[in-house]
């Protein structure tokens, strides 16, 4: 993990010094005794929360702030302020919370200031339970805010800080809208798949729910075998499966394969709170397994929680044609695929982000549960009986 007292004495510096907009820090104790650190940018009289999962080997605010950097060149980047290298102003975050959102993000086990199984950074036990980290997350969060009782002394030092507005308490749970990015999308979908697997449904589980984006996720990985061909099922699954038996905590080669826009492997070099190395053969495998998982378990999609999916055709590391098969296949009421045509894999660090951001908002207003209206149709769209449905299946709840 970050060093101690690199994480502490950030969570320290306040007021007027701050330039990531000032979020409230909390954590938990997630099933396994795991310490995990997050974060709220809240707004009064929210509309909606908006969960952020971040992806694989970053952390919350590394993913969904802006870093505090100059970019000179490609092989040029300076750091204005090491101190404080996460900015607010124009960020994802900035622009959800504008329009009406109160945004929470937490630092997956085993990145940025959370602890890792077996004490590890970038190792975990099962991919599936990042999925359980996070529907525990969001019920904590629906649960604090239609609750008085806030505060627990196993959590950090802003624990006691209210995350909730007293007027709203005994009110229905907000909407909720989960956007995941690259592992965060897997995680996100995979959830959904976990939710649908199980009798205890949506609204009895606490976490309403009403929206699920993935961005880049890893559904399948370029450069490998396809999830059916032989070679992968017969070859680099059982190796792996060897590997991670064998050798859980050795580390793989990591690299950063970016084209397009090369500087951003700087982005995630100069972050202090991101541990360093790559990833383990025990994560590795997991991750191959749950490329196996997703697909095999797309049966279990909820069909009244609305999906969009947003890829580039030219992403180096997650496939898009990956995406798109899950994608054509995906039996729900209501489902996009937005497709980037310009940009790789690191979407929220590349040019023309702002342009997904404001795809992601209008796309969540125009769901029923948002209660703002309902967007218009374009060519990428594909949705059925999506609003009579989402307005019948709202009023039964009611």
């Amino acid at each position: 993990m970050a060093e101690k007292e690199s994480r502490d004495g950030e969570i320290c510096l306040r007021g007027a010094n701050r330039l990531d907009g000032t979020p409230k820090h909390d954590s938990f104790l997630n099933k396994d005794g795991l310490l995990l650190r997050s974060y709220g940018w809240l707004v009064k009289n929210a509309i909606g929360i908006i969960i952020l999962i971040h992806g694989i080997k970053c952390h919350a605010r590394l993913n969904f702030l802006r870093p505090n950097v100059e970019v000179v060149s490609d092989d040029n980047v300076i750091v204005k302020d090491e101190n404080n290298y996460y900015l607010y102003e124009d960020s994802w975050i900035e622009n959800f919370n504008e329009n009406g959102y109160s945004v929470f993000g937490l630092d997956l086990q085993g990145h940025g200031g959370s602890d890792g199984f077996e004490k590890l950074s970038y190792h975990v036990r099962e991919f599936d339970d990042f999925a359980y980290d996070v529907m525990q997350y969001i019920r904590n969060i629906q649960d604090s805010m239609n609750s008085s009782d806030v505060g627990d002394s196993r959590k950090g030092d802003d624990a006691n800080l209210p995350l909730r507005d007293d007027r709203i308490c005994g009110r229905k749970l907000l909407p909720t809208y989960v956007v995941g990015v690259s592992l965060g999308g897997s995680i996100a979908l995979r959830m959904l798949q976990i939710l649908g697997k199980s009798s205890n449904r949506i609204e009895d589980a606490g976490l309403n729910i009403r929206g699920c984006i993935s961005i880049s996720p890893m559904i399948t990985v370029e450069k490998l075998p396809s999830r059916n061909s032989f070679l992968f099922q017969y070859v680099y699954l059982p190796l792996c499966k060897l590997l991670a038996d064998w050798f859980p905590r050795v580390r793989l080669i990591s690299k950063y394969p970016y084209k397009k826009c090369p500087y951003i492997k700087y982005f995630i070099e100069y972050d202090k709170n991101r541990p360093k190395g790559a990833i383990t053969c025990r994560f590795g495998y997991e991750l191959l397994n749950t490329i196996e998982n997703i697909d095999n378990d797309i049966k279990y999609m909820p069909k009244d929680i609305p999906v969009l999916i947003i890829h580039s055709k030219e992403d180096v590391i997650c496939s898009y044609d990956g995406s798109l098969s899950f994608y054509n296949r995906l039996d729900v009421n209501n489902k996009e695929m937005h497709t980037l045509e310009d940009m790789e894999h690191t979407v929220l660090w590349e040019p023309g982000n702002e342009e997904v951001q404001k795809k992601i908002v209008d796309w969540i207003k125009g769901l029923p549960s948002s209660g703002v209206g309902s967007m218009s149709k374009d060519g990428h769209k594909i949705r059925g009986e999506e609003q009579r449905i989402e307005e019948e299946h709202r009023v039964g709840a009611d």
